[in-house]
């Protein structure tokens, strides 16, 4: 069986009871599962959570008083009644057919209680589990910053819209970083009632004349209104159930972040560009001064942020692989905006390189300066929805200096 990331399931009882595609089970005797099937059926009218084997969101599934069973969203259609079949839990549609059943019980590593099995997918069966209860859903942003990087917007953004519509309190943050490739048209023109219902905010700022990798994703986690914020780049997509996904493992003290973990080792080396997405609390993002402004140019700017959490005792865990998709492109690409187009991948380069950011990013370690930026992080003035409001992002009141 396969090793749940996401879930972390402690404990599971009946793990190997779950449908071949011809729909036959093997049931031993569980009796956790009693919970749910005892006679007044008390227990099943509530809400649950459907998840997939990774932990990732699916549908909300509330019990009624009237034994149906309401399903939303409903992609595998699901909605029917409760029925119960010895020791398990059954989903049946309207004409009887069983499309879903669960047999097994286990805990995440929360402690929260889940009821394991799968559900109909056409002919196939895929493992799923219910989770009792639906978790109070912190307000989540999704921050991207792009100058003239619209091709990659015009694939990327609608898709990532689509893909987390099912997570209830979820903004999208647009950075403009004074593109002159007329993503402030497109966006006006395609998104516009995205932004009318407020799960887009656009801001446009015409300051920069250069991209500047780190002060741009400070500004945009500055106008973010999300509990937990997460860096996209504008060649990323985040895949279905990302925000529901981020809900459920970022914590305060436990940050997700795009390059693999070894160990205690990270996994950068010519990475496939999800290495610079994050997700964080806003307040543990700010507890180290944000990204470091100082790091010009392309590189290790996202590696210094992590190494500082860490140092600072925050846990790191990577994304799951499954989230972590790109449009690949060239380094002509990445370096065609940057003031310093000298990337240093193969060799120590010049100022504005990889290697020169990761000197200084070992010595501010090395010399415990963990709070970066002295306050200034992503300081400026944007303009937000084509001219509702202009907003100056300023120094934080009251900055801890780098220390």
């Amino acid at each position: 069986m396969a090793a749940q990331p996401a879930v972390n399931v402690q404990q599971l009882i009946v793990f190997s009871n779950l449908p071949a595609a011809r729909g036959d089970f093997r049931q031993d005797r569980d009796p956790a599962m009693m919970l749910l099937l005892q006679d007044d059926g008390a227990h099943l009218r509530q809400a649950f959570e459907l998840l997939d084997a990774g932990g990732g969101f699916v549908a909300r599934v509330v019990g009624r008083a009237d034994g149906t069973v309401a399903v939303d969203p409903d992609p595998y259609g699901l909605a029917g009644s409760w029925k119960r079949d010895g020791e398990a839990l059954l989903i049946v549609d309207p004409a009887g057919t069983t499309v879903a059943r669960f047999v097994s019980q286990g805990l995440d590593s929360r402690g929260e209680r889940l009821f394991w099995g799968a559900v109909k997918a056409g002919p196939h069966w895929l493992e799923h589990c219910l989770r009792i209860g639906a978790r109070p859903s912190p307000r989540i942003s999704l921050c991207t910053t792009s100058r003239n990087r619209l091709h990659h917007l015009r694939q990327t953004l609608p898709q990532n819209l689509a893909d987390n519509r099912d997570y209830p309190d979820l903004e999208f943050v647009l950075l403009d970083y004074n593109s002159s490739d007329g993503l402030g048209d497109w966006v006006r023109r395609e998104l516009g009632d995205e932004i009318a219902s407020g799960r887009l905010r656009y801001y446009f700022t015409g300051e920069p004349t250069h991209f500047h990798a780190t002060h741009s994703r400070n500004m945009s986690l500055r106008l973010a209104g999300g509990d937990i914020v997460c860096v996209v780049d504008a060649d990323n997509f985040t895949g279905r159930g990302f925000a529901s996904y981020l809900a459920g493992q970022v914590a305060p003290d436990n940050v997700l972040i795009g390059c693999q973990l070894e160990g205690d080792a990270f996994r950068v080396a010519f990475d496939e560009g999800c290495v610079g997405r994050y997700a964080l609390y806003k307040s543990t993002f700010l507890d180290v001064g944000g990204m470091d402004e100082a790091h010009v140019g392309w590189g290790y700017d996202d590696m210094d942020l992590f190494c500082r959490l860490r140092a600072r005792g925050y846990r790191l865990q990577s994304i799951d692989p499954r989230y972590a998709r790109c449009i690949p492109h060239d380094d002509a690409e990445r370096s065609r905006e940057l003031r310093y187009r000298d990337l240093g991948r193969e060799a120590v380069g010049g100022d504005g390189s990889v290697w020169v950011n990761k000197r200084r990013s070992d010595a501010n370690i090395a010399a415990g300066r963990l709070v970066l930026n002295d306050g200034r992080v992503g300081c400026g003035t944007v303009v937000r929805n084509f001219g509702e409001a202009e907003i100056v992002v300023a120094a934080l009141p009251t900055p801890v200096l780098a220390a």
